[in-house]
C-alpha cells in the first residue's frame, strides 16, 4: 500500500521539479515592461554602445554627445536579463557590427541599482567577436546562462575557443569596474587601442611599410 501512495508523490515531485526549470527565462519581457527595457537601455548605453571617435572616460558623459548616443539605442537589442533573488541584474545586449555580411556583437554582465533606481554597479563580464546574428544568439544566450549560474567562461575565450565566442576579456584587455570601461594593458582604454591600430594601419599604407 505504501508503495502505491510513494509512487504518485515521487512522480508529482519530479513533475514540480520539471514545471520549475521551465519557469527559469531569461527574456527580458518576463522581468521587464517594454517601457523598464528602454530604460535600461538607455542607463547603460554610453557603457556598452561605440563611442564617438576619440571619446573615452567620462567626456562620453556630455550633453554633446546625447544625439549620438539617442542614435545608438535604435541599434541595440536586449536579447536576455535575469534578476537573482539578490536583486543583482544580468543583461545581454547586442548590436550590429560593421562588416561585409551582417554581423552582431553582444556584451554579457550584471549590476545593481539602488531604491531610487540609480546605477551603483556595473561591470561587463564579456563581449562576443562578430558573429551572424542566429549564430550571436545561440551562442550569446548559452554564455549568458552560464554567467548567471556562477560558472567559468574561460574555456570559451579566444585562447583557448579561437574567434567563435568571447573577443574581451583576453591576456591583454580587462574590464575595469572602477572606470567601468574595457582597458588594454598597453593602450588604456581598448577604444585607444583600436584608434592606434587602425592609424597604425594607415600609416603603414601611406608609407608602403
Amino acid at each position: 500500500m505504501i508503495r502505491y501512495i510513494v509512487l504518485p508523490i515521487c512522480v508529482l515531485l519530479v513533475l514540480t521539479a520539471c514545471t520549475n526549470r521551465k519557469k527559469v527565462t531569461y527574456k527580458p519581457s518576463g522581468y521587464l515592461s517594454g517601457q523598464e527595457q528602454e530604460w535600461v537601455k538607455r542607463e547603460i548605453i554610453r557603457y556598452v554602445a561605440k563611442a564617438p571617435r576619440r571619446v573615452t572616460g567620462d567626456v562620453k558623459f556630455d550633453t554633446a554627445y546625447d544625439e549620438h548616443y539617442t542614435r545608438q539605442l535604435e541599434g541595440h537589442e536586449l536579447l536576455a536579463y535575469y534578476i537573482s533573488p539578490e536583486n543583482e541584474h544580468f543583461f545581454l545586449i547586442a548590436r550590429i557590427a560593421p562588416s561585409l555580411e551582417e554581423k552582431m556583437v553582444a556584451t554579457g554582465g550584471r549590476m545593481r541599482f539602488d531604491s531610487n533606481r540609480k546605477l551603483i554597479e556595473y561591470e561587463e563580464v564579456f563581449r562576443t567577436w562578430k558573429l551572424p546574428r542566429p549564430l550571436l544568439k545561440e551562442r550569446g544566450l548559452y554564455l549568458f546562462d552560464l554567467l548567471v549560474k556562477g560558472q567559468d567562461l574561460t574555456p570559451y575565450y579566444t585562447a583557448r575557443a579561437g574567434f567563435n565566442y568571447i573577443e574581451f576579456p583576453d591576456e591583454n584587455v580587462f574590464f575595469d569596474k572602477e572606470s567601468r570601461m574595457w582597458k588594454s594593458k598597453q593602450y588604456g582604454s581598448v577604444e585607444e587601442m583600436v584608434y592606434e591600430s587602425r592609424d597604425a594601419d594607415s600609416l603603414s599604407k601611406k608609407t608602403g611599410r
